[in-house]
């Protein structure tokens, strides 16, 4: 098994271009980073070829939102990551609502998260940029309470902070099934996040 070079560790802090990064189509408050800029910065570092990925579904729940698993290795350098990830398309009652697109975008976006965990456009999770909560236009419609939560939830750094988002579930969430689907992207999260801080717990916590 190789060793990772300085160079290659140099090229995964590189910030990505600023052409990289985009407004988020929906959320206009959040930075979205256009998925084949990852991808190109993940060959360049590790090699065309060099690395793969393998999705596998955890639900299909609320809304039309899906959760998938999405396992990626470097094999040559003995890198392993997992992460959980959804997406939901719009909703089930949009008209352009396509389930294979869900997927599509839930894999995308959860090789751009562990592409972060590497270290590659790590800034943008930062929110080293001009999009941001502090950043909601005022005149447009805000996020309710449950979007907060939910984004919360997604983006909770440490076990610790999961926890106490979770918490807030019980009173936020409107009805069963709003809060099932809660508590189901919760456990992902904090299985995700056990992994990252090198313990392999598959309990549920929520």
């Amino acid at each position: 098994m190789e060793s990772i070079t300085d160079q290659m560790i140099e090229l995964i802090k590189k910030p990505l271009p600023p052409e990289s990064i985009t407004q988020h189509p929906t959320k206009t408050y959040l930075s979205s980073i256009k998925a084949i800029y990852v991808t190109e910065r993940l060959n360049e570092v590790f090699g065309i070829w060099a690395w793969t990925i393998k999705t596998n579904e955890i639900t299909n729940a609320w809304k039309g939102m899906i959760v998938v698993k999405v396992i990626f290795e470097v094999p040559r350098y003995g890198i392993y990551y997992e992460s959980f990830w959804w997406n939901d398309n719009g909703w089930e009652s949009s008209k352009n609502f396509d389930l294979w697109d869900a997927y599509k975008w839930a894999t995308t976006d959860a090789i751009t998260k562990i592409a972060s965990y590497i270290g590659i456009g790590i800034d943008v999770f930062k929110w080293k940029n001009k999009w941001g909560w502090d950043n909601i236009p005022k005149t447009k419609v805000q996020p309710t309470k449950q979007d907060i939560l939910l984004e919360a939830i997604k983006w909770a750094t440490t076990v610790e902070d999961l926890i106490e988002k979770g918490k807030q579930i019980e009173t936020v969430c409107t009805t069963n099934s709003q809060k099932t689907f809660f508590r189901n992207i919760a456990n992902s999260r904090y299985i995700d996040l056990n992994k990252v801080e090198g313990k392999d717990l598959s309990k549920q916590a929520f």
